[in-house]
């Protein structure tokens, strides 16, 4: 194994147990010593690599976005069918969102502290999730690019105001985490669920 080989399994060994650490624990009750326990490598390999546990906690939410996204998109493609329209599209999209948050409830409250916590340290500029205008987002851009393409095949109903939908689904599929705070995981779901149906029926065609 070359010097280069061997960093690299050392940093992916080390971002894996802290997601495994974060996701059972939460991102406060985990310590760099837990990190290293998990890992088999010492805390000062884990401050050689990644400098702090701020530093930790903004590639582990990174990188869960990324497997996250990859998820949401294979889901996605599996429910696709021949000749759809654009609100076929956007229904088929916004349920397999809710779909993915249902698989992932150790995701969502990862979410639901990370955000807390990047506040808190001042990280938020360090997060992908943070960067993305409101349509171009990884969560809104094949949304919105499917209403769009409903409101000219005439599956969705003319009028609407596509970023106004948009900023909703938005609210929805992130603000929702926080319900969490206040009921339980299953009522959580259900309320997502209903509420997206809301606006599946508001854009329809007549």
């Amino acid at each position: 194994m070359t010097r280069a080989e061997e960093r690299q399994l050392n940093y992916s060994t080390i971002l894996n147990a802290s997601i495994d650490c974060f996701l059972v624990e939460g991102i406060d009750k985990t310590s760099v010593n837990d990190i290293s326990l998990r890992s088999g490598l010492t805390q000062m390999s884990i401050y050689r690599y990644f400098g702090n546990k701020q530093a930790i906690a903004v590639a582990v939410a990174n990188q869960l976005l990324q497997k996250y996204l990859v998820e949401h998109r294979q889901r996605c493609d599996q429910a696709k069918v021949d000749r759809e329209t654009g609100f076929d599209e956007f229904s088929r999209i916004v349920r397999a969102y809710i779909d993915t948050f249902e698989a992932h409830p150790e995701y969502i409250r990862f979410l639901q502290e990370m955000t807390a916590y990047s506040q808190r340290e001042e990280l938020s500029d360090q997060l992908d999730y943070m960067h993305f205008a409101l349509l171009d987002s990884p969560l809104n851009k094949p949304a919105n690019e499917a209403l769009k393409r409903g409101l000219t095949d005439g599956s969705v109903r003319q009028g609407i105001d596509v970023e106004r939908v948009s900023q909703t689904l938005t609210n929805l599929l992130t603000g929702g985490v926080n319900y969490r705070i206040l009921i339980d995981e299953s009522t959580q779901i259900d309320i997502l669920r209903h509420t997206a149906e809301m606006i599946i029926y508001y854009i329809k065609a007549n």
